[in-house]
């Protein structure tokens, strides 16, 4: 989901909208269900909704936001959606268990803050060339930082998939935070696991570098995952950062 906090106007895939780098409070949200397909559905709609029904209330009542005032609210925003599915998961027993992971980052006066439960991915492409931005809440990754296995090892691992949060299963989350500084014709990209697990960062390089406009790198991104045999549904974000407004486009893609 892409929105303007402002207008509440949300760009889909046929309705690109427009991403300022400097005037335009735009949020970007990803959430990839875990707990069955109805189940995890279920979770990722009730994260996005109630996600952006908070961050609106927010940018609405409060007139003066510092950086830490825009990361306390993608705290709660993030923790009162793991509440919501919380309670919902306990109180129907064919949802027992749903969750969903969630990457956000809201986009204002030239930065990125960016927000994440799970192993949904944040990446900046700049300049040809894409950076992660965000890390991964997975066991191999908590064996990478503990000098246990490589990148390329972990890229490989069968235990990949394996995730230490979610939103949903538990009463408490943790939550991550991240900051970018973005520059003039930066490309933004979340994404679900369903790409990163199939596509490098080298390669989402490429494809955006290739593609032009952000719908077009959406599809291309996910034509390649499911190319290369992703597993799991494919989640794509992408939004052009210029520092005008005018025909700059952002697209979301599943």
């Amino acid at each position: 989901m892409i929105a303007n906090l402002e207008t509440g106007d949300i760009a889909t895939m046929s309705a690109p909208t427009t991403v300022s780098v400097h005037t335009a409070p735009f949020i970007l949200i990803v959430a990839d269900g875990v707990g069955g397909a109805a189940s995890g559905a279920l979770a990722s709609s009730i994260a996005t909704e109630t996600i952006l029904s908070e961050m609106h209330r927010w940018w609405h009542k409060v007139p003066k936001r510092t950086p830490e005032s825009i990361e306390g609210a993608l705290k709660r925003g993030i923790e009162v959606a793991n509440k919501a599915i919380y309670q919902k998961a306990n109180s129907s027993p064919e949802h027992h268990g749903m969750g969903t992971t969630t990457t956000l980052a809201l986009v204002l006066d030239g930065e990125a803050f960016i927000a994440q439960v799970g192993d949904s991915r944040a990446y900046l492409v700049r300049k040809g060339a894409a950076k992660q931005l965000t890390k991964d809440q997975s066991f191999v990754q908590r064996l990478i930082d503990a000098g246990r296995m490589t990148q390329k090892e972990a890229a490989q691992s069968e235990h990949r998939n394996i995730i230490l949060q979610a939103l949903g299963p538990e009463e408490k989350v943790v939550t991550d935070l991240y900051r970018s500084k973005l520059e003039n014709d930066d490309f933004l990209i979340l994404c679900s696991d369903g790409l990163s697990n199939q596509v490098s960062s080298e390669d989402i390089a490429r494809i955006t570098r290739g593609a032009g406009r952000p719908e077009e790198i959406c599809e291309a991104l996910i034509e390649e995952a499911m190319h290369t045999g992703a597993p799991d549904n494919v989640t794509v974000i992408t939004a052009r950062l210029r520092a005008e407004a005018d025909q700059v486009r952002a697209a979301a893609g599943v």
